[in-house]
């Protein structure tokens, strides 16, 4: 998927413009919501009675356009928030830190998060997230010292030959 736009709300009309860091990026979506959102948008266009564009919104307002996102909140997560046993005072923007949170638990490389964020700068995105990351370094050295482990089994296993050292005699 292709961010390239922003939708903001301003004096209570909803404005589409550029991202705050004015720049494109592209977001892997995992193949399981992609099927998901597939299903919800064969439904949406057999509802209207027409094929949706490929420029036509995910979820929009009851008469089209982009939803805003205090509506998107209230008509989409709030009922799947009730559904489920997420906190109740879970916000949207909590969504994004949880998905950083997985990523960091992932082992994902903290340049990748910070392209997936759409963060400017990878300073930005260690500021917000680095207290994250002393976990997977006490997992990358758990990590090491098996390989350590594994190394010092296998010369124990297979003793390196004996040198012998002749002298120039």
């Amino acid at each position: 998927m292709e961010i390239s736009e922003a939708v903001t709300v301003v004096g209570g009309r909803t404005e589409v413009g550029p991202t705050k860091t004015y720049a494109r990026r592209s977001v892997g979506i995992p193949r399981s919501i992609v099927d998901d959102v597939g299903v919800y948008l064969a439904q949406r266009s057999a509802a209207l009675g027409q094929s949706l564009s490929p420029d036509d919104y995910v979820f929009t307002a009851p008469r089209g356009g982009p939803l805003r996102r205090d509506l998107l909140f209230k008509r989409l997560l709030r009922p799947a928030i009730d559904a489920t046993n997420l906190p109740p005072n879970l916000r949207l923007h909590d969504l994004r830190h949880s998905c950083a949170a997985i990523l960091i638990e992932l082992g994902a490389h903290p340049k990748a998060i910070q392209e997936r964020l759409g963060h400017s700068s990878i300073t930005v995105t260690m500021d917000v997230y680095g207290h994250l990351f002393p976990a997977l370094n006490e997992a990358l050295t758990e990590r090491l010292d098996e390989v350590f482990r594994s190394a010092r089994a296998r010369e124990s296993a297979h003793p390196p030959a004996e040198v012998v050292l002749l002298s120039g005699q």
